[in-house]
């Protein structure tokens, strides 16, 4: 064998070996877009997606989805089933993650149609059914409302709004950049946010099984919001 072909011989198994690992994103199931779009239950689109693709870009790793139901992703996590899910808040799921510095800021409204009855405070809407998500936390409502806090679940939030817009509910519970993508679809139903809720920070959980190189995801999060990445990732949704 000649020496060229010898160190190649040699040269690609070390290659091979050293060669970053993917990091593995959670894909929460009961995600729709603008935050996710599936393909046969894989992720394939959405800000979820263009998010963690970014961030695994930064650490010049490729970027791999596991999607799972939405009441196992902490437990997922927790065990190293996956490195990382991103837009997710602490008292969204259980467990002890790294948590990322924050990357979205987003609005949450009640949505209506136009001939849906005013809201002016959270107690209008007690006793009313409410679009709300399969395995979704609202703790606003929980808090404000209790026992009248009535919860019409749904799949996901995209559904809600076409239930509403199709007078099943008076009323769904969802994000000013979901309602936003809805209108630019579906423009003839007019849908309004009648009802401003909470404005959260979302951000991505790293998991604490096995080692990942925590300082440099978070100064990719903090560089993707200084220089504007997540801003442009968000226009293409709007």
């Amino acid at each position: 064998m000649k020496a060229s072909a010898l160190l190649l011989a040699c040269a690609l198994p070390w290659q091979a070996w050293s060669a970053e690992p993917p990091l593995r994103f959670i894909a929460p199931l009961n995600h729709a877009m603008p935050f996710g779009g599936f393909e046969k239950d894989k992720l394939a689109t959405g800000i979820v997606k263009d998010l963690s693709d970014a961030i695994a870009a930064r650490l010049g790793r490729p970027a791999e989805y596991i999607s799972v139901p939405p009441r196992r992703v902490g437990q997922v996590l927790a065990s190293g089933g996956a490195d990382g899910v991103c837009y997710v808040a602490p008292d969204w799921i259980d467990g002890n993650f790294h948590w990322s510095p924050p990357v979205l800021e987003q609005q949450g409204v009640v949505a209506a149609r136009p001939q849906s009855p005013p809201v002016t405070r959270l107690q209008d809407l007690a006793g009313q059914p409410l679009g709300t998500v399969h395995s979704y936390r609202y703790p606003q409502f929980e808090q404000a409302l209790g026992s009248r806090f009535v919860r019409d679940d749904a799949p996901t939030m995209l559904i809600n709004l076409r239930k509403l817009a199709a007078k099943r509910t008076n009323y769904a519970l969802t994000e000013q950049i979901t309602l936003e993508f809805h209108n630019k679809l579906q423009p003839q139903d007019g849908l309004k946010a009648a009802f401003q809720t909470t404005r959260y920070r979302t951000h991505c959980a790293f998991t604490l099984a096995h080692p990942l190189p925590l300082d440099r995801l978070d100064q990719a999060v903090r560089d993707m919001v200084r220089d504007g990445s997540v801003e442009r990732i968000l226009a293409r949704y709007r």
